[in-house]
């Protein structure tokens, strides 16, 4: 899975609220196999970029 954005909008309640904590979070590792909620993301957002190649008449390598 690749890198996680510094400032997501997943967590942007947290960095706007203390802005220190989205680099203090970079000490710490993803647990190994990240969790569901993030699988189901990272396969929801290659969809997403799939469907968008696809319909710009662009390659896309879907699994």
């Amino acid at each position: 899975m690749g890198r996680h954005a510094l400032l997501s909008a997943s967590s942007s309640k947290r960095w706007l609220s203390c802005t220190p904590s989205a680099r203090l979070e970079e000490q710490f590792q993803d647990e190994p196999g990240g969790s569901v909620y993030a699988e189901e993301g990272t396969a929801a957002h290659a969809l997403a970029e799939h469907k968008l190649k696809k319909a710009l008449k662009r390659r896309s390598k879907w699994r």
